[in-house]
């Protein structure tokens, strides 16, 4: 029965992705004069969906003048839709993205600036300064947080207490608790190495875990985090279908019993809830405690778009809870630090990111991150695939 709810539940995700989003309920000879305003964004889980339905259409309550929806654009081809759409000038009105492709975006010249209209938000003074640095560029601002987030492990409470384990608190633990917990059904941890940002976003953390510099990736802890990974494999603990696994597949690996720890962040909680898993979560173990990555998405109007109509959409997420309460409902943190604090005293499960974001790097502050990343996941594969050694991964990494 829980498989069968699982599965429904990411169905209806779907069947909600194929329907119009963010519509206010009305008929729409009620709103034939607002202006159209639509906004991109990658979600997929039902939580976040429904979390952006709700922020919609709130928002077209609110006001009679513009009337917002959203359409879906898968996450792997969410840049080169809006590159493509640029040039063909068909982009959306706003996108929601994965924050560490905004700034180059910017530079490209696809957000409009509107550091006037975000002056009296007190971006610099309230928020995360690691996630307004991504949407910030030579003093201006070109959009605002959506929200932010973390990766972290998550493991069921009642595998470890039949073998009468604790959580583990070292690599050396790690392998080893995952070892035992590895069954023929069953990994005993499981990642996302799928190729791009979600990979990327995942394999980082161990990096930096064992000790590396975000400025000069590629040296011998990167070589030591490779090994550790391999070490994972090697032993049969971590399957080689991690190349192929999203965040999402992860969250369904965990819920359906197919893995007994995962690296996944707070969006999986509805999925994990919904199945009626007894979980904790714990930062990744390693040699360097603050290894966490920033992770979540900003929100930016085009330029040449409806300009108004999405400052609007922006007053209306800023100068109330709508975005506290668009993260409640999505299972992420808001950015804003004293909302984040607040909903990590509301809900314990968001403690250890909420601890996270108070150290967490971000992808933008590494240098050449876009061609990092697909070293990344690059050096995952070919682990896999036993291409290469951690220590040629390493070395190309380097010579980036």
């Amino acid at each position: 029965m829980k498989k069968a709810g699982i599965v429904l539940l990411l169905l209806s995700s779907v069947i909600l992705g194929a329907c119009g989003r963010g519509e206010s309920g009305e008929h729409p000879t009620e709103r034939e004069q607002a202006e159209k305003i639509v906004i991109w964004a990658y979600y997929e889980t039902q939580a976040q969906r429904v979390g952006l339905d709700t922020l919609i259409r709130d928002f077209n309550q609110s006001q009679n003048e513009y009337l917002a929806s959203w359409e879906y654009v898968p996450m792997t081809g969410f840049n080169k839709g809006l590159s493509s759409a640029y040039t063909e000038n068909e982009l959306p009105d706003m996108a929601i993205l994965d924050n560490p492709d905004m700034p180059a975006l910017i530079q490209l010249g696809l957000f409009e600036d509107i550091t006037e209209q975000a002056g009296g938000w007190n971006l610099t003074e309230e928020y995360y300064g690691s996630i307004v640095d991504t949407l910030t560029y030579e003093g201006r601002y070109y959009g605002i947080p959506f929200n932010c987030n973390s990766t972290a492990l998550i493991y069921n409470r009642d595998l470890l207490d039949e073998k009468e384990l604790e959580p583990p608190s070292s690599w050396e633990e790690l392998r080893e608790t995952a070892r035992i917990l590895t069954k023929a059904d069953r990994s005993g941890f499981a990642m996302c190495g799928i190729e791009g940002e979600q990979g990327a976003f995942q394999i980082l953390p161990w990096i930096l875990a064992a000790g590396e510099n975000p400025q000069s990736l590629g040296g011998e802890a990167t070589k030591e985090a490779y090994e550790f990974l391999q070490s994972l494999l090697e032993d049969g603990s971590m399957s080689g279908n991690c190349i192929n696994l999203t965040q999402t597949d992860l969250s369904l690996e965990f819920a359906e019993g197919r893995a007994a720890m995962i690296q996944n962040g707070p969006w999986a909680f509805p999925v994990l809830d919904e199945a009626g898993i007894n979980y904790g979560i714990i930062p990744i173990p390693g040699k360097e405690p603050a290894n966490a990555v920033v992770g979540g998405e900003n929100i930016g109007i085009l330029k040449g778009k409806n300009l108004e109509g999405s400052l609007a959409f922006l007053r209306f997420c800023m100068e109330g809870d709508a975005l506290t309460d668009f993260c409640r409902e999505a299972s992420v943190l808001p950015a804003k630090v004293s909302a984040a604090q607040e909903s990590a005293a509301e809900n314990e499960k968001l403690e250890v990111f909420e601890q996270q974001m108070r150290t967490a790097i971000t992808r933008t502050s590494i240098p050449q991150w876009a061609s990092i990343s697909q070293k990344l996941t690059d050096g995952l594969y070919r682990l896999v695939s036993r291409e290469s050694t951690p220590e040629q991964i390493a070395a190309g990494i380097r010579k980036n």
